[in-house]
């Protein structure tokens, strides 16, 4: 019973080594400045993970992001601390437990995922496609806890809409619009990111049995009736009499 519970806990721990809680949901600690929208992989050690990351799809049209603005706490403070070293040592966050007022980061979610699975399944990223029908493992950035400087938060929290889109063929920036014109562009290192959370692919053959990614879920949650995290899996599932 006590190696149970030792076991237990040092499972709690090496994951409270690696995670943070934002807005009550599980997000991954990370040191990179990886961007929103970006494929990769999580790799695993005992106190740390480092994190690959491997492709840049091609977003034709612009992928709305929803923004939420986060007050810092011990946690978050901790984590941004150690990212700032590998990353922008611009950005200043003067952090106090007794401030009523409290520094904030923003919460950058993709909000608009049809265009995402539109764009994966998309011929122009055939590469992409085939990177993650072959790498279980890999998956989509689909949220990021990023730390900016006061005048760039100001800019997104007063648009009236935000997006991720392509500013180059290997990076993407975040476009704020007022009154449905663009306003100012936003690149990722001009901040500082400092935790993640990723989405896996839910495959499906079409009726042409051909492989589609049909969903986007996150960390163990499943994928709906009749699609499958595996690709493998979803061929398996073909009904060859149907033929």
């Amino acid at each position: 019973m006590n190696k149970i519970i030792f076991l237990i806990l040092s499972i709690f721990f090496f994951t409270s080594c690696k995670t943070i809680s934002i807005q009550n949901e599980s997000h991954t600690k990370i040191d990179q400045n990886i961007q929103l929208g970006t494929v990769g992989e999580q790799k695993d050690f005992i106190l740390e993970q480092d994190y690959n990351q491997t492709a840049i799809p091609k977003y034709k049209k612009v992928v709305k992001v929803q923004i939420d603005v986060i007050d810092f706490n011990k946690q978050s403070f901790k984590s941004f601390l150690k990212a700032k070293k590998s990353q922008s040592k611009t950005i200043t966050v003067n952090y106090l437990d007794s401030l009523d007022q409290k520094p904030q980061y923003l919460k950058l979610e993709i909000a608009d995922r049809v265009t995402i699975l539109n764009a994966l399944n998309h011929k122009e990223n055939k590469d992409v496609f085939q990177f993650l029908e072959n790498k279980k493992e890999a998956h989509l950035v689909t949220s990021i806890a990023l730390a900016l400087n006061k005048s760039d938060i100001e800019a997104i929290y007063k648009a009236d809409e935000v997006f991720l889109e392509m500013v180059s063929k290997k990076s993407y920036g975040l476009i704020t619009y007022i009154n449905k014109e663009a306003r100012q562009t936003i690149l990722f290192n001009q901040g500082v990111v400092f935790a993640y959370q990723t989405s896996s692919c839910c495959w499906k053959q079409n009726d042409k049995y051909q492989l589609e990614i049909v969903d986007l879920v996150e960390g163990s949650d499943m994928c709906p009736n009749k699609t499958y995290k595996s690709s493998k899996r979803a061929i398996k599932e073909i009904d060859y009499y149907d033929f």
